[in-house]
């Protein structure tokens, strides 16, 4: 990679692009992460509906079913997380490479001279 290579304009909208699929792959991951979480509760809400109107065998097995679907859900929940959180550290990761060497300052004046520039122009 050399000196320039991160002003390069192909590369540019190459970075921007990764980081716009980034924020959009965690927007998704977010929305699915609620669905997960809302379906699940749904599902827990059906299965003690079921379990309180059809006390037999048959309700029994129903209610599980929907249990199950929704512990099913939970751990798809907690991989949407992931994923989320994985596409967050993407998008906000800096595409320059860290300074080899701290900048110098040494060079650098402390604003004094302005003020006397500007008395010298009066």
């Amino acid at each position: 990679m050399s000196a320039d290579d991160h002003l390069n304009p192909i590369r540019i909208r190459q970075m921007a692009a990764l980081r716009r699929a980034a924020i959009r792959s965690r927007s998704y991951c977010v929305i699915a992460l609620g669905g997960c979480i809302v379906t699940a509760a749904d599902f827990i809400f059906f299965g003690v509906r079921r379990l309180r109107s059809h006390p037999n065998t048959l309700g029994i097995l129903i209610a599980v079913v929907y249990f199950f679907a929704a512990v099913a859900l939970l751990i798809l929940t907690r991989y949407c997380v992931h994923l989320a959180l994985r596409f967050h550290r993407e998008a906000n990761q800096s595409a320059l490479p860290p300074p080899v060497a701290p900048p110098d300052f040494s060079t650098l004046q402390d604003g004094s001279q302005v003020v006397k520039d500007l008395e010298d122009i009066r």
